[in-house]
């Protein structure tokens, strides 16, 4: 054997632009991507008494509050749809949104022993909570679905739109929480400001009342909220609520530049997570 044959080096140098996202590497590693997801739904569920009705229970209780206080207290008009279906249908998908925004800002902080040890493409921790969300959204959307045909409203052909505004809300979640994972990395602060905000924009956002409520001339700065175009899609598709077709377009607008300006930033400071961390 030759001994002066030197073992080959690999040498990983940072990119620049749609390159440094590699969406190569975000297959080849898609096992690991099941792996994060699969251990963030083991942790979520273990050693509960109720598991996964949990996942109906959240968004079942938040329903009958927000139905009471809106629809009963402060008796907000819902047409001829049941109020409480107004809140079910919003509190769906909102509590989706919310589950991805809060998990993913934490998620690079909590796989900090994997972030510093091995390579691989960062952003697939903060993109596999999609999959624990989505899995809490299955879940709870069986009930809804039940909850529906109990009054009598049945899905019909404008249903079948409804994973594009799902996809529309995940887009915007997805966004939003490469912003903050990337983020809280440097100020930890971030993680306990988050909950916070998320909350802040709940009664910025129509999940508890309909968007027509809103006085007209505040109308194109309500829907700058791109969780407002999503929301009301996502009632439109499920209860055949009224849809300003021309706001969701902006709307729509809004949440690609969050997402794209979520990735570029992830990926600009992503090489900096293991010395942070």
């Amino acid at each position: 054997m030759n001994e002066n044959i030197s073992p080959a080096t690999i040498v990983i140098k940072p990119t620049r632009g749609w390159a440094s996202i590699k969406f190569h590497e975000l297959w080849q590693y898609r096992e690991l991507f099941y792996f994060l997801a699969w251990r963030d739904i083991k942790v979520r569920y273990k050693q509960t008494v109720l598991g996964v009705l949990w996942a109906v229970l959240n968004p079942l209780t938040q329903m009958l509050t927000w139905a009471f206080i809106f629809g009963k207290v402060a008796r907000l008009s819902s047409g001829d749809i049941p109020y409480i279906l107004v809140t079910l249908t919003g509190t769906l998908i909102w509590n989706y949104f919310s589950e991805i925004v809060n998990g993913s800002g934490n998620s690079v902080i909590n796989s900090a022993n994997l972030v510093s040890k091995i390579y691989f493409p960062r952003l697939i921790i903060p993109l596999s909570v999609v999959l624990r969300a989505l899995l809490d959204f299955g879940i709870a959307f069986v009930m809804a679905i039940i909850i529906m045909f109990y009054f009598r409203i049945t899905p019909h052909l404008i249903t079948l739109t409804l994973p594009l505004f799902i996809l529309l809300a995940t887009v915007i979640a997805v966004g939003i929480g490469l912003w903050a994972s990337a983020v809280s990395v440097k100020y930890r602060d971030v993680a306990k400001i988050l909950p916070y905000f998320i909350q802040l924009c709940f009664f910025l956002t129509p999940v508890a009342y309909l968007n027509s409520v809103v006085p007209p001339k505040y109308q194109w700065i309500y829907y700058l909220n791109p969780m407002a175009g999503a929301i009301e899609g996502f009632r439109w598709a499920l209860l055949g609520t009224p849809m300003a077709w021309d706001k969701l377009a902006v709307t729509s607008f809004v949440a690609l530049c969050i997402l794209i300006s979520g990735i570029f930033y992830f990926k600009r400071f992503e090489r900096t997570f293991a010395d942070v961390i």
